[in-house]
């Protein structure tokens, strides 16, 4: 019977270690959440703040994690456009940024930007309806590849969500 030589059982030794490395390194990723898919950062008045996404699931929308902590706070004055920037891992899928302001009689107001294609824009300018408006808080969220049919027509679930709180005093 033939022996292998030194070197032979060193190769044999390091691809040994370099198969089990990488099983372990498959298995971790298979069995841990989703990972946050990025900051997003908002801008006004030459303020800008930025956060991770405080929801976010994996592209079924099966699985989801979260940061209850992930939340900014910016100062928008009335009549100031909101700068938004998503990461490059948002705006490769559909997007849209969704927003509450305060109407001059001081009714809360709900809105929506368009919903981007993937790939279309990382950026967008929200600029409320009247002068007056105040904005009090966006939301950028993130679709995933979930679509059920609702009462209203298609319904795409979120896949993550980045919020920003406006201070408004």
């Amino acid at each position: 019977m033939r022996t292998l030589s030194r070197r032979a059982v060193l190769v044999v030794a390091a691809v040994l270690v370099v198969v089990v490395v990488v099983v372990v390194v498959l298995v971790v990723r298979a069995t841990s959440g989703p990972s946050s898919p990025g900051d997003v950062t908002f801008a006004a008045g030459g303020a800008a703040t930025s956060v991770g996404a405080g929801q976010f699931c994996d592209v079924a929308v099966t699985e989801c994690d979260g940061d209850p902590e992930a939340v900014t706070v910016l100062r928008v004055p009335p009549n100031t456009p909101l700068a938004v920037t998503v990461p490059e891992e948002v705006a490769s899928t559909p997007w849209q940024l969704a927003f509450t302001f305060r109407d001059a009689a001081g009714a809360t107001q709900q809105g929506r930007s368009p919903v981007f294609p993937p790939g279309s824009t990382p950026t967008f300018t929200l600029v409320l309806p009247a002068a007056s408006d105040q904005l009090t808080s966006a939301e950028v969220q993130q679709y995933g590849a979930r679509i059920t049919q609702g009462p209203n027509g298609l319904e795409f679930a979120t896949r993550a969500t980045w919020v920003l709180s406006v201070d408004d005093r």
